[in-house]
């Protein structure tokens, strides 16, 4: 589920934590970083039963108007192409995905009067809502294509349903983006096969494997990044030209860092990936100017180290 650019953004949230807090306790950093993934995968999980919950909305709103006492036309004759909705369905019957609400304490029970129908009654005016219950046509990938529209067009400016998530857990406030793109990501894969019995993806896409190189991947980054913060402060100082080291943006210096540690510690990483994931990295979190600055300073040590023989790749890295 989560890629390694996920991954290195839970550690550089985590190291950027570690020096605010003036952090000593290795340990419990260490645990802050595993359980802020966890966290991370839990918005995922509560992502997936909200929408569930909104189409389960909608159906007893079906319900409840078909027994007005006067009831319309519209009423009488509603349109279930939403309830309908095949992937909403899926979800709604699949068991790891209650195995997995229930892991996480996930309950919208009390919730269904006022967020749910505020959510409910915002979605019905979307105009990407409108056309799809209007159409005659039908299919998975039209069904998909509504969730993913709503996604893409409007939920990341959805105040109400991020001030919602920052309510019920302080860590969604940094990882409501995130947790949108693994929700898009996670419905755009999906295919018709997806049923009751289909897993969900894991957290690590290797944790049902033995070694689980991902999660190893994601603690060796963090504590050896720690490790040689100094070695790697004196090498990036030597190295940059009218920049005062001491102006440099924390955030910029922890990047380079963690590149720094995939470049020397991570002999299967291509030095190219590792540069064009940070550059990356810093457009979404730190300065305008650190972009320039970052590919800059990561292509002049890369160089350096290479000519030291501390840059050496095997496998994988080699590309």
């Amino acid at each position: 589920m989560l890629n390694r650019r996920f991954l290195r953004v839970k550690v550089l949230q985590q190291i950027y934590a570690y020096h605010q807090a003036e952090e000593t306790d290795m340990a419990a950093a260490e645990r802050r970083l595993l359980d802020s993934v966890d966290n991370l995968y839990g918005l995922f999980i509560r992502q997936l039963t909200f929408w569930v919950e909104v189409k389960c909305f909608a159906e007893r709103r079906i319900e409840e108007n078909l027994h007005k006492n006067f009831p319309t036309e519209e009423d009488l004759n509603p349109n279930r192409k939403f309830v309908n909705n095949h992937v909403l369905n899926a979800l709604e019957n699949n068991t790891d995905l209650m195995r997995l609400a229930e892991k996480y304490k996930i309950n919208w029970t009390d919730d269904r009067e006022d967020f749910i129908r505020g959510f409910y009654n915002r979605l019905r005016e979307y105009p990407e809502y409108q056309e799809y219950m209007a159409s005659s046509k039908s299919s998975f990938a039209l069904d998909k294509k509504l969730i993913l529209d709503i996604i893409d067009n409007h939920l990341e400016d959805d105040e109400v349903l991020f001030d919602y998530y920052s309510d019920k857990n302080l860590g969604y406030n940094s990882d409501y983006q995130l947790g949108l793109f693994l929700l898009w990501k996670f419905i755009n894969e999906l295919d018709e096969h997806f049923d009751a019995s289909t897993k969900l993806p894991t957290a690590y896409k290797t944790e049902n494997e033995d070694n689980n190189d991902d999660k190893r991947f994601l603690l060796k980054l963090f504590r050896d990044t720690l490790k040689h913060a100094d070695e790697y402060q004196e090498l990036v100082k030597a190295n940059i030209s009218n920049w005062d080291y001491d102006r440099v943006a924390l955030m910029d210096k922890i990047i380079i860092f963690m590149a720094l540690t995939e470049f020397c510690q991570f002999q299967d990483i291509p030095v190219k990936v590792t540069i064009n994931e940070y550059i990356e990295l810093s457009k979404y979190y730190s300065t305008p100017d650190s972009r320039r600055f970052v590919n800059g300073i990561l292509d002049k040590l890369s160089e350096q180290l290479k000519a030291e023989g501390k840059l050496v790749k095997t496998g994988r890295g080699l590309v």
